[in-house]
């Protein structure tokens, strides 16, 4: 009946579209179709077979079926070739004097599709869903439908377990139709399966059937069209049936949502180079099967890049923590200096990701809340033990200070910075230099040093290099170094150590050169000094034999005698002091020499001294 086939019309009676921006992450498309009031397909039969001519009434001798399809235009599910969905096939009975579809009293929702991946150029979502009356003598118009949808699945070189679905329909169709039993489309095409989406509703199209001649009444759309703004998350088929409120003809009721893509969440307990590879096979096989767009692809490569950061931390944070109390200080140094720097490329390529995709709405949308978690247990990996913690406020202030490349800091703010980068004990700086995180660091404590040392020190350091040693200088010198000792600068601290040295060396000099004269002067008086003493200690030796000639002298004359002889042995001593210097040229040692010296001399003249006064008798001979 190739006529027939065409005289129930499917027209548009309502079209919703919700008001909600779907911006482009919003990629799979989940399609929902309700049939309400299957009942009334017998008064839309009836209604053709009694309005159409005498002639034309040949055409409905042996009704057999009525079959419902749909086709969704913008979605290119298996390639170019066009899918026909087969949704409810129902026999007609005509063995009384109307005709009569056996339909079931109550039909669910039919989801055709579930999260079918979009094209960029498929965002508006168009349905043709036609009605088609077969006879018993159009049986072939029938078959030919279904031979062509299959043909078309058979032209597929890798055809997928979905498509393959639609095969299994097509013979549930065709056994059903030969039973002359109702049939209705019962196998979902669901794509991805196990996904976590946020799925909301897209559109809502009504399509009513009624014959090409019929006037169709005007539908109250107030009602539903309030209904559905306010269902995001979709709607009941009761619901959906009260709020239309028309009972007239049959309705399909086409249901459109939209999904948004989501990637696997995951615990940075769970990352480990295993999940990372079954993540990125996995990614690579969905977008082989076109499952997943290129913007998604593309940010899913790059979170794969991160995840391998992550996971080489934790690597390195089990050596740290394995090794940290056996090792050398240079090699806990390293392993620590290790889990700093994939701490830092954690923190470092999530900003960079921050800054490339800004005005990326994948990015932004589902990607950079991901980032975020994994740096969060990267931080929490970083609060660990005292080391970390310091490590983490080392890497913190390099990215703050990596912002900030042209602010003058003030002296305040510099002592804070150096005093975070040298919180951690570092490797050697020829280490340091065989890597971007160490380059990176010195870097910055070179900037930070050379400004402080400039703003502090440069002055006094100058100074204090061209300066004569003198005591005003000595106290500049020492209010300096006390000055070096409360900056965390170290460079600083080294530049006045040095020229202190410089300073104490022309001091040293300075003070050399005196004691040397000195030393001259001393030898000199020693000289004069012991011909003197001697003379004096013959005179006494002389005075007391000639004045004390008996054995036995008084008591406080053998007590001066024993001074006396004392006195001699000072002077053999004075003499041997004298004629020894140091051999190392020191002021401090020279000093030390001279105040020997110096020392003897002042004990010699007091010793001699003291005996001319106690007893005068003894010193004549001058």
């Amino acid at each position: 009946m190739a006529q027939g086939q065409d005289m129930i019309e499917t027209r548009l009676g309502y079209n919703y579209l919700d008001k909600f921006e779907f911006s482009d992450e919003w990629q799979y498309l989940t399609t929902d179709m309700y049939l309400l009031n299957a009942g009334q397909f017998t008064k839309v039969i009836n209604e053709l077979e009694q309005g159409t001519t005498k002639a034309r009434k040949r055409d409905y001798i042996n009704l057999e079926s009525l079959f419902i399809s749909a086709q969704l235009k913008n979605a290119k599910l298996f390639g170019q070739q066009p899918i026909v969905y087969p949704l409810f096939n129902f026999a007609i009975d005509n063995s009384k004097k109307e005709y009569t579809t056996h339909i079931s009293d109550h039909l669910d929702a039919i989801r055709i599709i579930d999260k079918l991946p979009l094209a960029a150029d498929e965002r508006n979502i168009d349905a043709v869903v036609e009605a088609k009356l077969f006879t018993s003598d159009s049986r072939e118009v029938f078959f030919n439908i279904i031979a062509n949808q299959l043909t078309n699945i058979g032209s597929l070189a890798t055809p997928q377990t979905a498509m393959l679905s639609l095969v299994g329909e097509f013979g549930n169709l065709i056994r059903n139709s030969a039973k002359r039993q109702e049939y209705k489309f019962s196998s979902t095409i669901r794509l991805y399966e196990g996904q976590n989406f946020d799925t909301r509703l897209h559109s809502v199209r009504v399509y009513v059937f009624v014959p090409s001649f019929a006037k169709v009444p005007a539908l109250r759309t107030a009602r539903l069209t309030e209904l559905l703004s306010n269902s995001p998350q979709g709607f009941e088929k009761q619901k959906l049936e009260a709020a239309m409120n028309f009972k007239d003809y049959p309705v399909l009721v086409v249901a459109n949502y939209k999904s948004l893509y989501k990637m696997d969440a995951l615990t940075g307990s769970e990352i480990s180079s295993e999940t990372i590879e079954r993540r990125r096979v996995r990614i690579e096989q969905a977008y082989s099967a076109g499952l997943v767009n290129d913007d998604a692809y593309k940010q899913e490569k790059f979170f794969v890049e991160y995840l391998r950061n992550f996971a080489d931390l934790k690597q390195n944070l089990n050596s740290y923590r394995l090794n940290y109390k056996n090792n050398s200080p240079e090699a806990n140094a390293k392993t620590l200096f290790a889990v700093i720097q994939d701490y830092k490329r954690l923190k470092t390529l999530a900003r960079q990701r921050d800054n490339e995709f800004a005005r990326n709405s994948t990015y932004q949308r589902i990607f950079k809340g991901e980032y975020q978690s994994i740096l969060a247990s990267a931080d929490g990996y970083m609060e660990t033990d005292h080391n970390l913690k310091n490590g983490k406020e080392l890497v913190n202030t390099l990215v703050e200070l990596d912002q900030e490349q042209s602010k003058p800091f003030t002296v305040a703010q510099r002592e804070f910075y150096l005093n975070k980068l040298y919180s951690v004990e570092m490797p050697s700086p020829e280490f340091l230099a065989t890597t971007l995180e160490g380059e990176a660091f010195t870097r910055q404590v070179n900037r930070l040093e050379s400004a402080q040392y400039n703003d502090l020190f440069a002055k006094e350091v100058s100074r204090l290099r061209e300066a004569t040693p003198t005591e005003e200088t000595l106290t500049q010198r020492n209010a300096l170094l006390e000055k070096s000792t409360t900056t965390k600068c170290r460079t600083c601290r080294e530049d006045v150590k040095q020229s202190v040295r410089v300073f104490n060396q022309r001091l040293e000099e300075q003070q050399l050169e005196k004691e040397r004269a000195r030393r001259l002067d001393l030898g000199l008086q020693v000289e004069r000094k012991v011909i003197s003493w001697l003379k004096q200690d013959a005179c006494m030796e002389n005075a007391f034999k000639t004045q004390f000639p008996t054995d036995t002298l008084p008591a406080h004359i053998q007590k001066l005698r024993e001074k006396k002889e004392e006195l001699k042995r000072e002077i053999a001593e004075l003499e041997g002091i004298q004629k020894t210097p140091p051999t190392d040229e020191k002021s401090d040692l020279l000093k030390e020499h001279n105040q020997r010296l110096a020392g003897r001399l002042k004990l010699l003249e007091q010793g001699y001294a003291d005996i001319c006064t106690a007893e005068k008798s003894l010193c004549g001979c001058e």
